[in-house]
């Protein structure tokens, strides 16, 4: 990959990103080699927890100081037993409610740590990753058990097809409190809601309870479905 990049884009700066699968030796001793830039994410242990202690010390108490969440970013440089050689890892030292939330990342850049995170590293998944979670969560895409093949493949279409239907929903809701839900969300909103459905030869009527929470936000997207608008998806 690199190669024909370089061949195509001599002078093209590359930097490879991504999570923490990527962070192997052999990727990265290769990036080395070939004058690519780098950040991946990074597993925790028990060394650079050690490294980190004091900042998530800072972190922690910022936050029962301010009682906000608390960010505070450092780097190091570290040598697993693998590496030939030392490594820039960048550490960010996050103190929730919950409780601490420590993050690292190795890279061969040299741009502040703190920049590095937020404005580069964070945006590899942008909204690519809260889809694939949809799609796992929302419509249990990754149950996949048939013995064949094609089977599975069949059912992961359904799923696909289940989703945009779900994309179309949530964007007929704009301006609604479901604008921004979750696939999850609109199924025990919309779908699995109590009804009553009378079918007759003109029309089929769907009832919802009077107290139902949502039903002036169901009925605007009905509304809205039904005189064939365009909506965005988002």
């Amino acid at each position: 990959m690199f190669w024909r990049l370089r061949k195509a884009w001599p002078d093209v700066k590359i930097i490879l990103r991504g999570d923490g699968g990527f962070s192997l030796p052999e990727i990265m001793n290769l990036c080395e080699q070939k004058d690519v830039k780098y950040v991946f994410g990074f597993t925790s242990n028990a060394v650079l927890k050690r490294k980190i202690n004091y900042l998530l010390d800072l972190a922690r108490l910022q936050y029962f100081r301010t009682q906000e969440k608390s960010r505070l970013f450092d780097d190091v440089y570290y040598a697993a037993k693998s590496w030939k050689k030392p490594r820039r890892i960048v550490m960010k030292a996050e103190w929730l409610e919950k409780g601490g939330n420590p993050r690292f990342l190795v890279t061969n850049l040299e741009t502040d740590s703190q920049e590095l995170y937020d404005n580069f590293y964070v945006q590899r998944g942008a909204t690519s990753e809260h889809r694939i979670k949809e799609l796992k969560l929302g419509i249990s895409a990754d149950r996949l058990s048939c013995h064949k093949f094609i089977v599975n493949q069949f059912r992961l279409f359904l799923c696909q097809a289940a989703y945009i239907l779900m994309l179309e929903l949530r964007a007929s809701a704009q301006g609604t409190r479901l604008a921004t839900a979750q696939v999850s969300r609109l199924r025990e909103t919309i779908i699995k809601i109590a009804a009553k459905v009378s079918v007759s030869v003109r029309r089929t009527l769907v009832e919802l309870a009077a107290h139902c929470p949502f039903r002036d936000d169901i009925l605007l997207m009905v509304q809205r479905l039904s005189s064939g608008q365009q909506f965005t998806f988002s």
